[in-house]
């Protein structure tokens, strides 16, 4: 509980966050934000608070109870249909693009992953980030630095990455 109070005050005292309400659904710590009116970067949310929390969910504003504390149960329903939320399909246009799908839709469990998915949008998190490297090194002899997965959470972005690292 007390894990989840900081990253909800954390977020809270970002410049870009008007509101914040943080849970825990399993293993995964779930972050619900509102943005504060400009742009929100969750990249940049993510970089500045590291590996914490798994999944972001932004909404435009953040349901309430009676009693003035978060609706958990509105707030799971809206996961449900936000984190499913996508880019306009594009298809895997390379095959390690193709890989990457494949992969992302074994350990994520979310199927027609595109070209301009994002892999923490989809409900990916740092240990399956790490199971992606390991299954990269496995099949395809390539090592990946961690961040570079991070920093690169985009399908496309993710395979150029390995292209690059390949003919590195």
């Amino acid at each position: 509980m007390t894990q989840t109070l900081d990253i909800e005050r954390e977020l809270c005292g970002h410049a870009a966050v008007g509101e914040a309400a943080v849970t825990v659904d399993g293993d995964r710590v779930v972050a619900f934000v509102v943005p504060a009116g400009g742009g929100l970067s969750l990249r940049e949310l993510r970089a500045e608070l590291g590996t914490e929390p798994d999944e972001f969910v932004v909404l435009t504003a953040l349901p309430l109870a009676e009693d003035g504390q978060p609706d958990w149960a509105e707030l799971s329903r809206s996961r449900k249909d936000l984190t499913r939320r996508r880019m306009p399909y594009t298809a895997p246009r390379t095959d390690t693009e193709r890989y990457l799908a494949a992969l992302w839709e074994d350990l994520i469990g979310v199927e027609d992953i595109g070209a301009d998915d994002d892999f923490f949008t989809l409900g990916g998190h740092s240990l399956l980030a790490v199971r992606i490297r390991m299954r990269l090194q496995r099949d395809h002899g390539v090592t990946v630095a961690p961040e570079a997965l991070f920093e690169n959470s985009v399908l496309s972005e993710q395979a150029a990455v390995v292209d690059r690292t390949r003919e590195a």
